[in-house]
């Protein structure tokens, strides 16, 4: 898991704010404010996963951008499938966050981003954040198995080969345990990081 950078801590008694208060201070104007806001958000950690989910669904992009940031460093597979979801953002640093995030999970978001691999394939967004992840991802026991995808994604038919190669690997590890503990047969929203 990345640890947040060493710099300012938030401020005394912005940790002590409500949790909606704090995903509010996401899009606040002063970079500041946003900042210890996101750093108590990380602090808090696996129980405001599911309130920095909702705000990647907000219409600003700073609550999205600062939302992704705060996941990347909670680090929590229970954010895998929404994650996938931001690759396809409109936004270039949401979806980098989330990719980057995604490789933070390691082997626990493999499962995640085939799926929305299959599903999102038509988005050229998609493709290239999920290209991202698969060729950065650090799940070293997968990186043979998964290369059939990060060969689809580069090529010129991604669209209609990406998610063909995908579901073949699913299937495949799904049907040799290969994921084991990291979640496979529980699917994206289940498991845990210890």
């Amino acid at each position: 898991m990345r640890e947040p950078s060493r710099e300012t801590p938030p401020a005394a008694g912005i940790c002590d704010e409500d949790t909606a208060v704090l995903i509010e201070a996401l899009a606040s104007a002063d970079g500041l404010r946003r900042k210890q806001a996101r750093r108590c958000l990380v602090r808090a950690g696996e129980r405001v996963v599911g309130p920095l989910i909702g705000a990647l669904n907000e219409e600003d992009p700073v609550i999205r951008t600062e939302a992704a940031e705060a996941l990347l460093y909670i680090a929590s597979p229970s954010a895998a499938a929404a994650l996938v979801e931001s690759l396809g953002d409109r936004e270039f640093g949401v979806r980098w966050l989330a990719a980057e995030a995604l490789i933070a999970l390691k082997c626990d978001g493999i499962h995640a981003l085939l799926e929305g691999v299959i599903q999102h394939s038509g988005s050229l967004w998609f493709r290239q954040a999920a290209h991202h992840v698969l060729h950065d991802h650090y799940c070293e026991r997968l990186r043979s198995e998964l290369r059939p995808v990060l060969d689809a994604l580069s090529g010129r038919d991604a669209e209609d080969t990406a998610p063909v190669a995908a579901g073949e690997v699913l299937h495949r590890i799904a049907a040799t345990g290969a994921m084991g503990h990291a979640g496979l047969e529980q699917g994206p929203m289940e498991g845990g990081r210890e």
